[in-house]
Order: C-alpha cells, then structure tokens, then sequence
C-alpha cells in the first residue's frame, strides 16, 4: 500500500530515539520490546554508551541506513527536534510517543500545530502524538512503553483493534493475552494529527492476514469517509466499533422535534447501522463480539439448544435468550423427539432432556458427547450453547477435548461458558487455541450469539440491497428557495410537488375576505407563518369546524391574535396512527431522515430512528421495526394503517432531503397520520441552515 502506511505497519528497519540503558525509563522499556522484532533495529541517545545489547547513536543522521520507522520516545518539547531530523533524512514513518500536546490545551495545540507543519509537503507519515503507537504481533513490532510484567502481549491473531485511546484498548488485550485471545494489530492513534482511523481501516481491510476490525473511537476524523469504507469493507469483514461520548449533547437547534429528538448518539446510531457496523458498548463487549467473529460464520436463524449441568444455569440462558430486555429476543430451539430419545438415552432418569437440556451435576464425557452428537442432526436447531459448571466431580480436562471436537467438526456452531476458577483459565486457554468462542458468564455467551446473528442479517440485508437501489428515478424536483421563509401553505405546496399526501387546503392572505369554500367540512383553521414554529402553543389552531358559521367565527378569531400571516383552511383527516417523519442536520454526519411515534407525545416517547439521506425503502422498512410502537403499524389490536405508504413517504422525503442536502437544518412532518388507504402529512415546517 502507498503513503507508506506499510513503512509504519510492517517496516523492515526501526531506529528508537530517545533509547536508554535505564531500566523503567520509557525509553528502556520501548527499546526492549523493539529488539524482539523481526526487522533490523537501531537506537539513538546523544549520551552515547550501549543499551540492550545495541550501540547508541548520537543522532539519526549518524545511522548506516534510513530506517523506515522512527519511535520517538521523548517528551513533547524534544519530539519536535527529532521529528523534524527524521523528516529532513526521509524516514518514511514516525510514531510520536508523547503527551502534552493538544489534548493538554493552548501550549500544547501550538506544540502540535509545529509538528504538522514539519510534515507538510513531505512524504514521512506520523502517527501520534500521544499515542502506546504499535502492536503487531506477527512481525514483533512494539513500540508500548507498558513494561511486559505489567500488560501481556497477545499472540498473533487475525483482530486487527484501531483506538483513538491506547489505555482503553490494553486492559482488554491484557486479560484477553491470558486465556490466549490472539491480534493482528493494536494500532493506538492518539491526536490523530496525520494517520487517521479512515487510513488503518483501508490498511487492515486489504490485510489477508485480519478477519475483524475491532475500533475504539471518541470522534471520526472524516464522518463521511468512515461511512464510505464501512459500506465497503462491512461485506467481506466485520467492522465492530465502541463509540465513546454517547452522552454529550451535539451543537444544534432545536426549535423544531426533530432537534430534540435527535439527541446526541440517536443520529450516528442510525449512521452506523445503514452502514453495517455492529456497534458495542464497553471494551469487554468490543474484544468478545470481535474474537466470535474471528472464530466462526454467522448464523442465518437464532433457534438456540441450551446444554448446561445447572438447571439454574439453564433457566438463566433462557431467560437472556428469549427476552429483551435484559437479553436478545431469540428463541429457544424445539428439539425433535429423535433428539431427546437420543440424550436420554445416555443420561440420568432425572436429566431434563427438554430446551434447555439439564444433564445435571452427574454428568460425564459419555453423556457429554452423547448429547452434543444428537444436537448436531436436529434441524431445528441452529446453535448451541453450553453453559458447564467446572464443580462436579465426574469432570476433568478430557471433557474440554470432546467440546472442541464437535465445536470445530459438528456442523452446528457451538458457544461454550465455562464456569468456575483454576480449571477454567486452562479451558480457556484450550478453547481460544483452537478457536472455539467460549466467555465465562452466561450473559457474555448469549450476546455472542446475538453477534453472529445480527452479522448473518447483515450479510442478508447488504445482498438483498443490490438488488434495491436508492429510487431517484422520476424524482420531482420541490420549487422551494432555500434560505427564505416558509409558511405550512408553502411546505406543503412543495411536498405535493414530489407526491407527499397532504391534507387539501386554500390559504387566505392578510386582507383577504373568505369567499366561498371548495373543501368538506370538518375543517381545520391554522395560522400559516414561519415565525410562529409551535402553534398548538399559541392557539394557532383550531379544529372540528363544521359549518360556514363556525368558519367565518374561526377564521375572524383567528385574525384578531395574528394580524399578519396567511389563515391556513384545510379538511380535517380522519383518524389514524399518528407518527412523526423529519429531516435534521447532524453536526457529525450530515441531513438524517428521522421518523417515529409522533404527534403531541413526540417527546415524551422519544420513540425515533434515524438513517442519512438518502434512504432506500429496505432503510425505511428498517427505521419502523426499529421502533418500539412499530405494532400500531402492523395491525395491533385490529389497526388498520398503510405502512407501504409511510415507507412511500420517507423515501420521497430523502429524495426531498437530497434536493436540499446543503440548505435544510430540519423539518418536521408532525404528525403524520397513517390511515388505512394513505399517510398524510397535516402539519410540515422548514428551517434552512441560513436565512
């Protein structure tokens, strides 16, 4: 690969300046580590002397060759003078070590304001500052200045692990290291101020040796870009992301729902899932959802058999199976009566032979083997998993080989959860080796299932999708003028142009008299103005008019509290589910198209999907499944509502979306209401990013 990304990733020689024959200085423990590799190394102190075994140069001018990596084990001040000598020299790749940069403030931002100066116009890549740097087992290559009896070093593996934090990432690796969980790569890359996530992800992406991009991220250096390699890399590699900062409520405006309802994660999100990444939450769940996907396919169907010598164990995996919350919404596998005859045949006349299967404490590696070869022809099935207590007395170490067996020869996917202390730790140093995914609480096991169906979904949904392009063909383009000010008569008029049902109206401009009235009652009567944003607030709508009398009254009413505006006239739609569909601008991704249950509770629900324009009707369909009330669209209780229609809506509002993309700040369709025969938009407001 170019911009000698591979010089910093698999150079063939790496100098350490700022080494040091001091044990437990940085420089020291960087130095050690770095000797091991496989590639030829230098060091650099202008004291001079030996360290490790390796002569000290006083410079890097002074070296027989121009290493391609440069580990700068300095202080933030020194780092400058050195990088700038690397530069000079051609040194195609520095890892700067150093805090005390931009992440300490305005001396530090102007430190590092030097450094990206220094790099401009040159071929040398940084990565860094404030970086552990590098891990990539297979080559030897460490440049953390965690001493080896502090943090364990995985083996070589094929989970590639991008961070914008080094400290995140290396409590995992480190008890991960012990039970023999393996990387490709740790690539920490702290400031970002030149290497970006965007540039590893293509790295690792094309890296026949990495099967899973495991990341770590605070913020995206390039939102759009990292969408972009999602979409591509997702099909042929999971990309798993733990997004810090969920919390944080973005810059925006929120004068309109689809502000406040947009929060501060709902929107990335939303991003996140059109993209295909499996988002996770904590470091634990970052390395156990990365080292499933490492070890096995995904699965197409989530009917789980249950195997346990605990009934309580068994009752609790159930109970994370087949519930939402706290679990997964799958579903218990029916055994088939061949199955059961079959386990029952080897086990005790007390064993419960039902989902979930209790072999209880008198189990044995007969009963074991039994009962995992009868599991293996059921076609209801799709995986099992196995939740062994380590206690009783029948078991020993053969049991863990005749796991691994049917694990990795049975043609059903296996999730083992060992339970216990000494014996487990060799169990799962036993399991790990032979790349069998096993975690030690049942909770752990569960979502290690939910992993590999939701990336079988995934794979599912991205070839379906082929097939389902983004529809702009025959799109209508609105006549709107994006910055000026719009009334309800105005949005409205443009949604009609590209075929969103609106309520039929007619508007009467200040100093217009009513004349006679081409609509049905019941009628509504609205102040139509852009300044007034909320008018049920302002009593600037009055419903149920049923007669020309009650008009001529609402209308004059209407007049008395609002001199100027347009008087909205419109036919009052019937009944229906009410919903909410927008457009807002994320801070981070862009123009999102949001729906959800709406109406006058929108914010009190805040039941709300989000996906970026543009949208596909597969993207919409998904928006509604997502929500928690999507059963008020599916008939509940006898409702009858057009969901086609409402997926007919949201995408003609991303198509409405991507006419804008650069001028709407956010827009509200409040409510929608999806009746039987159509979804109708009887309210819409705009707000423009200027004007």
């Amino acid at each position: 690969m170019g911009n000698n990304i591979e010089a910093l990733l698999k150079p063939q020689s790496v100098v350490v300046v700022g080494a040091s024959a001091q044990e437990g200085k940085v420089g020291n423990i960087i130095l050690t580590q770095v000797v091991k590799g496989k590639f030829r190394v230098y060091a650099v102190n202008p004291k001079g002397g030996t360290a490790c075994g390796l002569p000290l140069y006083a410079s890097v001018r002074d070296l027989p060759e121009v290493p391609d990596l440069a580990v700068l084990a300095l202080p933030a001040g020194p780092t400058l003078g050195a990088a700038q000598e690397c530069i000079q020299l051609g040194v195609k790749a520095i890892v700067a070590i150093a805090g005390g940069f931009s992440e300490t403030g305005d001396a530090g931002y102007a430190l590092e304001q030097q450094l990206g100066n220094m790099l401009r116009g040159s071929q040398t890549r940084l990565l860094g500052p404030n970086t552990l740097g590098l891990l990539v087992p297979g080559i030897g290559l460490d440049t953390n200045f965690l001493p080896a009896e502090h943090m364990r070093r995985p083996d070589p593996g094929n989970i590639a692990i991008l961070s914008q934090s080094g400290s995140i990432a290396v409590g995992e690796m480190d008890s991960n290291a012990l039970t023999g969980v393996s990387i490709s790569a740790f690539v920490g890359f702290g400031n970002r101020l030149d290497i970006n996530e965007n540039e590893l992800m293509d790295y690792y992406a094309e890296d026949p040796g990495t099967d899973v991009l495991a990341m770590y991220l605070e913020s995206f250096a390039d939102p759009q870009g990292f969408l972009e390699r999602c979409r591509r890399i997702v099909p042929h590699k999971p990309v798993i992301l733990l997004k810090a900062g969920r919390s944080e409520a973005g810059a925006r405006a929120v004068q309109l729902h689809t502000g406040s309802l947009a929060g501060s994660d709902r929107v990335t999100d939303g991003a996140l899932r059109q993209a295909g990444v499996i988002r996770v939450y904590d470091t634990q769940e970052l390395m156990d959802a990365a080292r499933v996907l490492a070890f096995m396919p995904p699965i197409d169907d989530c009917r789980v058999a249950v195997l346990t010598n605990g009934g309580g164990f068994g009752i609790v995996a159930s109970d994370f199976i087949e519930s939402n919350r706290p679990g997964i919404g799958a579903k218990l596998a029916v055994l088939s009566e061949e199955t059961k005859q079959k386990i029952a045949s080897a086990a005790l006349s007390f064993a419960a032979v039902r989902n979930p299967i209790d072999l209880t404490a008198s189990l044995n590696n007969a009963m074991c083997d039994a009962a995992l070869s009868a599991l293996q022809e059921d076609p209801g099935v799709d995986i099992i998993l196995f939740t062994l207590g380590f206690q009783p007395p029948a078991i020993d170490e053969n049991l863990i080989d005749i796991i691994i067996h049917w694990a990795r020869n049975g043609s059903k996917p296996m999730i083992v959860v060992p339970i216990g202390s000494d014996i487990v730790l060799k169990a799962m140093q036993k399991f790990n080796a032979a790349k069998v995914p096993a975690f030690t609480s049942i909770w752990r096991g569960v979502q290690a299932i939910d992993t590999l169906a939701k990336r079988g979904k995934m794979l599912r949904k991205l070839q379906a999708a082929q097939a389902d392009p983004v529809e702009t063909a025959g799109a209508v383009a609105p006549t709107l003028q994006p910055g000026a000010p719009v009334g309800e008569y105005e949005v409205k008029a443009a949604l009609r142009e590209v075929g969103v049902n609106v309520p039929r109206s007619i508007v009467l401009r200040p100093g217009e008299q009513l004349q006679a009235i081409p609509l049905n009652y019941p009628l509504v009567v609205k102040i139509s103005s852009a300044e007034i944003l909320h008018k049920t607030e302002q009593k600037g709508v009055l419903l149920g008019i049923r007669d020309r009398d009650e008009l001529e009254k609402a209308v004059a009413d209407m007049r008395s509290r609002f001199a100027t505006g347009d008087i909205l006239i419109e036919e009052m739609e019937g009944r229906g589910v009410e919903m909410i569909v927008g457009l807002v601008r994320d801070s981070t991704f862009g123009l999102a198209v949001m729906c959800g249950l709406g109406g006058t509770t929108a914010e009190l629900y805040q039941d709300v999907s989000f996906r970026m324009v543009p949208i596909t009707r597969r993207d919409a369909d998904e928006m509604l499944r997502e929500l928690k009330g999507h059963k008020l669209l599916e008939g509940f209780r006898g409702i009858q509502t057009d969901r086609e229609g409402l997926i007919d809506l949201l995408v003609k509002i991303s198509h409405f979306g991507e006419f804008y993309q650069d001028d709407i700040l956010q827009m509200d369709l409040n409510p929608v209401i999806v009746q039987p025969e159509r979804a109708v938009a009887v309210d819409a407001k705009i707000l423009w990013t200027q004007g």
